[in-house]
């Protein structure tokens, strides 16, 4: 990649402090987006044996009917979200990635799935799939729950599994937390 994209790269970037949620996964193929869990599970019943029907109606009455089922339960869950069983703060963001901070010490190339919710939104979660790219030692101490590490890491952290949407939006937070900025900028000369 040349230096002038890198530049743009950090242009697009804000400072973005709110939390996400997230997962650690073993491998990237164990990610499934919110909405496709769905979908496979649809296309599950589909690939189902049906049992003895005498007529082409029967079985696509048949098919219906399970599908129905499996829609009402999904929509009668008490949570629509994925379990996200982490929290850490983000600190900035891109349309590529973001950096957050963590006690937890992850190695290069640790696979996460994390829930982002803009500030100042509607409150859409954003599922996304990504993978620790880089680490620094933050330098501040402690103030969690004991933990083998005593010191806080901040994490570059890429998307490698994003909807154009998600990535659309995120883009234009940061057009608009520039904006904000120049206009802070001009008012206080």
């Amino acid at each position: 990649m040349s230096s002038s994209s890198d530049e743009r790269r950090k242009g697009l970037r804000a400072m973005m402090p709110t939390q996400m949620l997230f997962n650690v996964l073993d491998n990237p193929a164990e990610y499934i987006r919110g909405q496709d869990s769905t979908v496979k599970r649809l296309a599950a019943l589909d690939a189902e044996p049906l049992p003895k029907l005498k007529s082409e109606s029967q079985i696509i009455l048949a098919r219906i009917d399970r599908k129905l089922s499996l829609i009402l339960s999904i929509l009668a869950e008490t949570s629509t979200r994925k379990n996200y069983m982490n929290q850490a703060m983000v600190q900035d963001v891109s349309e590529f990635g973001l950096s957050f901070g963590h006690y937890t010490d992850f190695p290069i190339g640790t696979c996460l799935e994390i829930g982002l919710v803009l500030p100042y939104t509607e409150g859409r979660l954003m599922d996304i799939l990504g993978r620790v790219v880089r680490i620094l030692p933050s330098g501040e101490p402690q103030s969690g729950p004991t933990t083998a590490s005593t010191e806080r890491f901040v994490y570059g952290f890429e998307f490698t599994d994003i909807l154009g949407s998600d990535q659309n939006e995120i883009v234009q937070w940061i057009f608009t937390k520039q904006r904000e900025e120049i206009r802070r900028r001009r008012e206080s000369f």
